[in-house]
């Protein structure tokens, strides 16, 4: 549908205009009608006409003026001037202005009107066809262009370097004049890379959109953009080598800090950038550049998002962070149970601040916390059977596409805000207050040796109506579920420490090694360095060991 504009100060002609034509039949529709240019023009600027029909002689603005204001704002507009006007004067302007056709008020007629619509609608259809022919063939060239300048890229960075000149040369078609300029390579991310993309038809299209308005805030002449990975781009500053100071460093996070607020306010898209050691060379470029995607990825895991910072690789801890496994998942299930949601928060704080301290490999935080948010699901689904929404291949998702240690903190800290529920939920299931209390006793009292008759005490019941009534409730008798509890975290233990039969008997609370040898196997058909050799070659191998 097609928008049409009537301007004359003769409101008959207007009105004439607008219940003669079919303006419906023709797929266009009268947007507004003015008796004067001032209002029009106001009106164009915020809804733009594809044609304009006006007079000339009008107040406060005349029709050609009108026609030369609005076609700043509209290029393609067709217009049609409607005057009583025949002078040689107003013709030869009209001419000027581009106007597409004259007609005299005196001989007006109104299948002359429509015909002349139809043509300006015909015009305007092949005007737009080949514009976006225009446009496809840019964006053609443009994705040729940008394929050729990655694949000199990837020839820069993973080839033999075996014609360094050869390398120079074809850097020079990029602007690049390496020798007379050193380079400064920055990385570019996206943050929340999964989560924005969703929001573009495609990772393309969304690269190809921050990329664009890269190339329109970058004016330093020289600066390249490329994109080495579907998910980052790579940015390379020229630095004058006379000039390689401190300033020149300011000017180049200053033009990326102008880069993050025009992607912000365009696209809605947060970016992270750092910032490399420069290189006046093939070689020494190459090498910079290989250091700095090598290690890019890992040093934002703790640089965050959102950030233009300095890039330095990161020396990741060698000791295994699994040692601080029990005591965590114990912090985390505690608080859960306790229904704490304020120190479900301190303590993921803690852990996640002690690992920011130590800088434990991004890899193994990840699998060091899947395995908490697993364990701690499996621990709540054996208190009483429930549904939950996060199966492990969702959580392994969702743990896999955390960026840096603040999103995989949220993640934690959602994941266990969603046990809270559950939790209550179980709680409140139709059995006896005095049955949750006690398994309640039990998770809490581990460490030692559990009795029938303490548990009763504690809950003020008669020993035998407890009996009872636990047997009742939950299928098993009070002895079998600490037995099947217990032998439980003695799998747990076993499978995140070292600990010797010795040390496992006194952590649950056994006198006798050999009574907890024959628990452990007659729950578990196997004795405890069977179980852990079976768990050791099921559990997936870690790059440290």
């Amino acid at each position: 549908m097609l928008n049409v504009m009537l301007v004359d100060d003769d409101y008959p002609v207007l009105d004439f205009l607008r219940k003669a034509v079919p303006w419906e039949s023709l797929r266009m529709k009268v947007q507004g009608i003015y008796e004067n240019g001032v209002k029009a023009l106001e009106a164009a600027k915020a809804f733009p006409p594809d044609i304009l029909i006006t007079d000339i002689g009008m107040p406060h603005m005349n029709g050609l003026e009108l026609i030369e204001r609005v076609k700043e704002h509209c290029p393609r507009l067709k217009v049609a001037i409607l005057s009583c006007h025949n002078e040689f004067d107003y013709a030869l302007q009209a001419v000027k202005l581009h106007v597409d056709d004259y007609i005299l008020k005196e001989t007006i007629e109104i299948e002359n009107i429509v015909q002349m619509l139809r043509k300006f609608a015909a015009q305007l259809e092949q005007s737009l066809t080949e514009s976006r022919k225009v446009e496809r063939l840019q964006q053609i060239t443009k994705e040729s262009r940008s394929a050729i300048k990655d694949q000199f890229l990837r020839t820069l960075l993973y080839h033999p370097l075996l014609f360094p000149e050869q390398l120079a040369e074809q850097a020079r078609e990029y602007g690049i004049r390496l020798g007379n300029d050193a380079y400064v390579p920055v990385v570019c991310f996206i943050d929340r890379y999964e989560e924005t993309r969703k929001r573009f038809v495609s990772a393309d299209n969304m690269m190809f959109a921050v990329e664009n308005v890269m190339e329109e805030l970058i004016r330093k002449p020289g600066a390249v953009i490329f994109r080495p990975s579907p998910e980052r781009l790579l940015l390379l500053f020229p630095i004058q080598q006379v000039r390689r100071s401190v300033s020149e460093l300011v000017e180049t996070a200053d033009t990326l800090r102008t880069i993050q607020r025009a992607l912000f306010h365009h696209l809605n898209i947060s970016a992270t950038f750092l910032i490399g050691q420069s290189g006046k060379d093939v070689r020494s470029l190459r090498t910079r550049m290989i250091e700095l995607l090598g290690g890019s990825e890992e040093a934002r895991f703790y640089t965050g998002s959102g950030v233009i910072a300095k890039f330095s690789p990161v020396t990741f801890a060698t000791e295994d962070l699994f040692t601080y496994y029990a005591a965590a998942i114990e912090q985390l299930k505690q608080a859960v149970l306790e229904q704490a949601a304020d120190r479900v928060e301190t303590v993921t704080r803690h852990w996640t601040g002690l690992i920011t301290r130590e800088r434990y490999h991004p890899k193994a935080v990840k699998e060091w916390f899947l395995k908490i948010m697993l364990d701690l699901q499996l621990k709540f689904k054996s208190l009483q059977h429930f549904q939950s929404d996060d199966s492990p291949e969702v959580l392994h998702q969702s743990v896999l596409e955390a960026e840096t240690m603040e999103q995989l903190r949220e993640q934690v800290v959602s994941f266990l805000y969603r046990m809270l529920p559950v939790v209550e939920h179980i709680y409140r299931q139709p059995q006896r207050k005095e049955i949750t209390e006690a398994q309640l006793y039990v998770l809490r009292s581990m460490h030692r040796r559990i009795t029938q008759e303490e548990v009763a005490e504690h809950l003020h019941l008669n020993p035998s109506y407890f009996s009872r009534l636990f047997k009742r409730e939950t299928g098993e008798n009070f002895v079998e579920f600490v037995t099947r509890t217990k032998m439980e975290k003695a799998k747990e233990l076993i499978d995140q420490t070292d600990s010797t039969v010795e040390e496992l008997a006194e952590l649950l609370g056994y006198e006798n090694k050999s009574y907890f040898l024959k628990c452990f196997k007659s729950y578990t058909g196997l004795t405890p360095s069977e179980y852990a050799g079976k768990v050791r070659r099921g559990r997936p191998r870690r790059e440290d060991e």
